[in-house]
């Protein structure tokens, strides 16, 4: 269990300055316990935190617009069963509540994003349409157009997307919005027995890697991301399967972080394993292109480009038995 007391205070201690930067400071105090395996995950200005206990903790940063504050619980799979956000600008901020019910958290004031927020949700069809279009330079009206986009045409879609303004399209959430969106012109469907679809994705080198700049081998995606326990659990298991399977098989690491400093810095300890092809998944499209919604998800792609095998959630031993049972060999 990682404990918020001592590590926000570090964890902020780095910030750039602008003229319009806001010092915030946020008071944490939840109470209860999780059931079962159960995170719960905080995130906050692309910081990630997590914890299966009760917290009390302060977060303090600077910054140079309002941000979002969110809570999430976790299945040990990778599935979100419960969320919450708080929307923080300037100022001191206090949040108690259960850690095991998150429609119980409290915020003692109310940033005017709050208030926005709760006019467009409780507006009707076409009052929310209007708020969502008359705000598009705030990042409040672009959640809503993003949770809200099944009320809109494709074509008063795509000009709400003109209307952003450019700072929010530099938003990972807006990427990801925008990517999604092209996906619905794809005709793909992940499954077992399907030709792959070809990708094209950041590595930590800087350099752009290709699916099918390994066909003629076998090659593993493993799909995580950096909050995702089982995810980090599994890689002594893919370092072993590089290791040993390495000469026929290529191991492909796609992380579906929302930044890429989350990507390169999270979890740092269990990610010093990682020697095999590893990439960021920036905008989702790949992740959404698979179709995965467990984490970790495993696709075994044959040297002939189809899909061979599809695994979902983690447990020890199985990905490494499938290898040896398809390359031969027993554990030492």
């Amino acid at each position: 269990m990682i404990r918020y007391k001592y590590l926000f205070l570090i964890s902020f201690s780095l910030f750039y300055f602008s003229s319009s930067a806001q010092e915030t400071q946020i008071i944490i105090q939840l109470d209860g316990s999780l059931s079962g395996k159960d995170v719960l995950r905080t995130s906050f200005d692309e910081q990630v935190y997590q914890s299966v206990d009760k917290f009390e903790g302060e977060l303090r940063a600077t910054l140079d617009k309002p941000s979002q504050i969110s809570f999430y619980i976790i299945k040990n799979n990778g599935k979100i069963i419960d969320q919450r956000g708080f929307w923080v600008g300037e100022g001191t901020y206090r949040i108690n509540g259960q850690v095991n019910d998150l429609s119980t958290l409290e915020i003692d004031q109310k940033h005017p994003y709050e208030e926005l927020s709760r006019e467009i949700e409780k507006s009707g069809t076409e009052k929310k349409k209007e708020l969502i279009l008359e705000n598009l330079d705030k990042e409040v009206a672009l959640n809503a157009l993003i949770s809200n986009s099944g009320i809109f045409y494709e074509q008063e879609l795509e000009l709400a997307l003109h209307q952003v303004s450019p700072e929010l399209k530099d938003l990972n959430s807006y990427k990801r919005f925008a990517s999604n969106l092209e996906l619905t012109t794809i005709s793909f469907q992940a499954k077992e027995g399907s030709e792959s679809i070809d990708f094209s994705l950041l590595s930590r080198e800087g350099k752009q890697v290709s699916l099918s700049d390994f066909d003629g081998k076998y090659r593993l995606l493993e799909f995580s991301f950096t909050g995702c326990k089982p995810c980090l659990d599994a890689l002594p298991e893919i370092s072993e399967i590089d290791r040993r399977f390495g000469e026929s098989l290529v191991v492909i690491s796609i992380w579906n972080d929302r930044s890429r400093d989350i990507w390169l810095h999270g979890a740092k300890k269990h990610k010093e394993l990682i020697r095999w092809t590893d990439l960021w998944d920036e905008t989702g499209k790949v992740t959404q292109l698979y179709e995965v919604k467990v984490w970790p998800t495993y696709i075994l792609i044959s040297p002939q480009g189809k899909i061979e095998q599809i695994w979902n959630s983690y447990r020890k031993g199985k990905i490494l038995g499938k290898m040896e049972a398809l390359f031969g060999g027993s554990r030492p």
